[in-house]
């Protein structure tokens, strides 16, 4: 089974908006209208707009160069699935959270803030984000990059 089937539709959303993010600044482009263009045709404004200030409180902060991808097999990179699983507990367990994103960013907790509120956007737009909290479900899956 592809990997990627287990994510949600939210998740896949904003892995493909970091993903985009990364990929314009790489090429030395501006990524703010393409990724909120994209964001609100798929969602609506107010997501496209939280997004962007999420993203850019990720990288004002940045502690290093945030990888998208798995440079082995082109899978989310675990920077991006920290980005993504903080997200989705947000609302639930923000300083789990915080400790998700502590390697990533100097200050997680305007980063957090704001994660709180794309997740509600998400949300109420039909692209709720899981709040995943538990152990990973197969054995020997600790620490494994999920791709």
């Amino acid at each position: 089974m592809d990997p990627a089937a287990k994510l949600t539709p939210g998740e896949n959303l904003l892995i493909c908006g970091v993903r985009a993010w990364a990929a314009a600044r790489c090429a030395g482009e501006q990524p703010h209208r393409a990724v909120s263009d994209a964001l609100s045709r798929r969602t609506n404004p107010q997501v496209a707009a939280l997004f962007l200030a999420w993203i850019q409180a990720v990288e004002a902060t940045t502690l290093r160069p945030i990888k998208a991808e798995c440079a082995c097999c082109g899978g989310a990179a675990p920077d991006v699935q920290r980005l993504v699983v903080a997200c989705g507990v947000a609302p639930v367990a923000f300083e789990l959270g915080e400790k998700l994103l502590a390697p990533l960013v100097r200050d997680p907790q305007p980063v957090m803030m704001l994660a709180r509120s794309l997740n509600a956007a998400l949300a109420q737009a039909g692209w709720p984000l899981p709040a995943r909290l538990g152990a990973p479900s197969e054995p020997g899956a600790a620490g494994r990059t999920l791709h």
